[in-house]
């Protein structure tokens, strides 16, 4: 603690985020100071949070930024609150946009699997590097020593692996030729997760189709996919075409004959309510074509070109639809063409992707995950959901599923399928769990023969895990489901899953999936979702429309302790664009908090005591019945996660209750006491509330709230940090009757807005003035009449009946 009154000061006159910052950052990586965020298992309650594994894109933009606060001021909030907590931080690495990276920015062919996946892990490690630095910057600090994962790791793939061999032991693990959704531009399989429906400007053809010496006219918008056309339907209901259900009618151009099926599927406002069912155009072809055991005719390759078609061959779907419609122009089949919008099918999950998708008939690795939907939805009723209405979200998701779980992708970068299988009996066989992880494309299986025919032709696979088959084990990971019973037992379920809204749909409905079969419990006992950061135009962050922020450019100008209040401006759960202004103000309030900090700090000489109840003035039971309400509500906000009521609250307090109104009234008693108990009294409030608050701030501020704390309070309260030291209870302060003191308050506020309507200054000497008020109120005043005087430099006061009112007298 400083001397008193020396003249001297450890605190510079101006608060300097950066230097502070860095400082701070640097020392909390020290063994010293990571005995405050360390997990130790050592009795107290354990809090476990799932934190997002960010796909290793090199680039943390301010929506990472968002999550990263979140967490790491709920992860100190809770250790204050006396519980060891595991905060972790992965890294989701494998996948697509990394492969492409390596691919076109590095030049390397993914011919050679593991010279390619030897560049993909060099390329991810660096962009951890990046995207961690910013991390730091912005005082995020999870248990980086026992908690920080790579999902590229072999030790990763072991995990995955063995999750995997546990559910085919279950009998959940298929491998089958199947309709899946496939992405031409980026060469793979995907889960229906992994889809969303865009709107296209196209256009709807109408077609002729001859059946016997009557037309029959269809509308589609794709008559490209005529060749692989295997049926036409109505609906029943439909009066106009029921002459034609039973027929057979003949398909322009590649002229194959098809029956006209009658299913009550149709849309009769349709087109002209007559559909091609094709092999394949939608999800609704694939459905037919199971129901009607329609043939199958493959129209589309992997690179989004034409086969089985003639002289279309090899074209690019869209260039074939154009030369299609000229020919059937050419022959008559074309009635008429219309332009309108509507809603394509397209790999939605990756933003720069956007590619409508086809579907091929591929073999596949699925898990059953149909049969499993009444569990999900039971385990996701269980847990709190903040905010409530993501729980409708994940519900309409569950129950809007069709197909079982795609989990294997056509890729070279991720988590190898740990299966061989029979080519004659398709027979699944697993590894030797002592052998994982294992890539089958390059390890002998361990059997010569199959166990269920005998046959000896055993083929291993190429293809790798969807990254959610990965990211769907953060909670076991985390809790130490492979590797540690005794924690695993402690520690799960999590207490808290903490993510995007985004993915409510993904790593939200896998995890709880795979979690809830691999346990027999749910993965998590609550779930915090956030919204989106949106650019500052109010659309979504996007390089292309130049409206991204990326944290650094703020954490050199403002702090990050002014970013992170700015981040908790808003309502947890909702979209809301990234305005600078409210970073301005958190910058304001550090400066306000930091000079109260350096001008309380000239008076706390020696050993602070404690509040003596019987020697508080009025305004001194007022500012601490204040700081209790506002202990209160802070601890009230926090616990439910509503970290925008715990700024406001926090703020409010400090700047307007404690800066504004009880500094100015405790100065005359600093100065120039009555008597020296009196001037005891306020000092010992000065300390209390600074020392509360800084407690009450540090989840949010972490850096400046330190830097206070080791100046002005580390010496007498012993904590190695403000984050390894309590945070504060109402009960813990005396509980005072703050009416009186709030009267003799308002009144010298409203003094002071006399002197400013005045155009006088603040120390200037009045004669006197008039102060009215009820006689409770007067009584009041009267009593703490030289407080009055002595704040607002006024000569002498004249009490008078009436309306609350003051008159100055010069």
């Amino acid at each position: 603690m400083s001397s008193a009154n020396d003249g001297t000061s450890k605190m510079e006159k101006v608060y300097s985020p950066r230097s502070v910052e860095e400082k701070w950052q640097k020392a909390w990586m020290t063994e010293e100071f990571y005995q405050a965020y360390k997990f130790k298992n050592d009795g107290r309650p354990v809090f476990t949070i799932d934190t997002p594994p960010p796909f290793t894109s090199g680039e943390l933009h301010m929506g990472h930024a968002y999550w990263n606060v979140i967490n790491d001021t709920v992860a100190r909030y809770k250790r204050m609150t006396g519980h060891d907590v595991i905060l972790p931080q992965g890294w989701d690495c494998q996948g697509l946009p990394t492969e492409l990276k390596v691919q076109y920015r590095w030049k390397i062919s993914r011919e050679d699997r593991v010279q390619f996946r030897k560049k993909c892990e060099e390329w991810t490690a660096n962009m951890i590097d990046s995207m961690k630095r910013t991390m730091v910057r912005l005082g995020y600090r999870p248990d980086w020593e026992q908690f920080e994962y790579r999902t590229m790791d072999k030790s990763y793939w072991r995990a995955v692996q063995e999750s995997l061999i546990q559910m085919h032991e279950k009998g959940l693990i298929y491998r089958k030729e199947f309709p899946v959704h496939w992405c031409s531009k980026c060469g793979t399989a995907l889960a229906q997760a992994e889809l969303g429906y865009i709107q296209k400007k196209g256009k709807l053809y109408h077609l002729r189709f001859r059946l016997g010496d009557r037309d029959l006219e269809v509308a589609t918008t794709r008559p490209e996919l005529l060749n692989a056309c295997q049926a036409l339907a109505v609906n029943p209901d439909d009066s106009r075409y029921s002459w034609a259900v039973g027929k057979e009618a003949t398909v322009p151009i590649f002229g194959q004959r098809v029956r006209v099926l009658a299913d009550s599927s149709v849309d009769m406002e349709f087109g002209t309510g007559v559909v091609m069912i094709c092999t394949y155009g939608d999800e609704q072809d694939i459905k037919w074509q199971q129901i009607y055991k329609l043939p199958v005719i493959r129209s589309v390759d992997e690179y989004g070109r034409m086969v089985n078609a003639g002289k279309y061959n090899g074209m690019k779907v869209a260039d074939a639809r154009e030369e299609v419609a000229k020919d059937l122009e050419a022959e008559g089949s074309l009635i008429r063409t219309e332009e309108f919008v509507h809603n394509v099918l397209a790999h939605t999950e990756r933003a720069d992707c956007m590619t409508p998708i086809e579907f091929l008939t591929k073999d596949q690795w699925f898990i059953r995950s149909m049969e499993f939907k009444e569990t999900v939805l039971g385990e996701a009723e269980k847990m709190d959901w903040i905010p409530e209405f993501v729980h409708g979200r994940l519900v309409d998701w569950v129950n809007s599923i069709e197909w079982d779980w795609l989990i294997s992708r056509q890729r070279v970068f991720g988590t190898p399928i740990p299966f061989w299988f029979c080519a004659d009996c398709n027979q699944i066989i697993a590894p030797r769990r002592e052998d994982l992880p294992v890539d089958t494309s390059s390890t002998p299986p361990p059997v010569e023969r199959c166990p269920n025919c005998g046959g000896s032709r055993i083929t291993g696979t190429s293809d790798v895990c969807d990254c959610w088959v990965d990211s769907s084990i953060t909670p076991l990971i985390v809790t130490g489901y492979f590797r540690d019973r005794g924690l695993f037992e402690r520690a799960y379920p999590a207490d808290l899953r903490q993510q995007g809204h985004d993915i409510v749909r993904t790593w939200m409905y896998y995890t709880i999936l795979r979690c809830s079969i691999l346990t027999g419990t749910g993965p998590f006992k609550g779930a915090l979702v956030n919204g989106h950061i949106l650019g500052p135009d109010g659309t979504r962050m996007s390089k292309s429309k130049g409206n991204v922020i990326i944290p650094e450019q703020g954490i050199n100008q403002y702090g990050a302790d002014a970013i992170r209040q700015a981040l908790f401006s808003l309502t947890i759960g909702s979209d809301f664009p990234f305005k600078w202004e409210p970073v301005k103000y958190g910058k304001s309030f550090l400066q306000k908090l930091w000079s109260s900090a350096r001008f309380a700090e000239g008076f706390f000489g020696g050993r602070a005591t404690k509040i003596n109840p019987r020697a508080m003035d009025e305004t001194d039971k007022w500012i601490i019945s204040r700081l209790r309400e506002a202990i209160s509500k802070s601890r009230d906000a926090m616990e439910k996660y509503q970290f925008h009521m715990a700024v406001d609250v926090l703020q409010k307090f400090y700047w307007h209750d404690f800066c504004d109104q009880y500094i100015e009234a405790v100065k005359p008693r600093l100065y120039s006491p009555r008597n020296a108990e009196d001037r005891a009294a306020a000092i010992s409030v000065l300390y209390t509330v600074i020392w509360n608050f800084i407690r009450l701030l540090a989840p949010i501020c972490p850096h400046i709230t330190e830097e206070i704390y080791q100046k002005l309070f580390r010496e007498e309260m012993g904590f190695v940090s403000v984050h390894a030291s309590p945070y504060p209870r109402s009960e813990e302060l005396p509980e005072v009757d703050g009416t009186r003191g709030e009267k003799v308050i308002s009144m010298i506020a409203l003094l002071r807005t006399r002197k400013v309507e005045g155009k006088l200054a603040l120390s200037a000497e009045v004669r006197g003035a008039v102060i009215q008020g009820n006689s409770e109120e007067l009584k009041v005043y009267k009593e703490n009449e030289w407080l009055i005087r002595q704040v607002l430099h006024i000569n002498g006061l004249e009490y008078r009946i009436g309306e609350k009112d003051a008159e100055l007298i010069m």
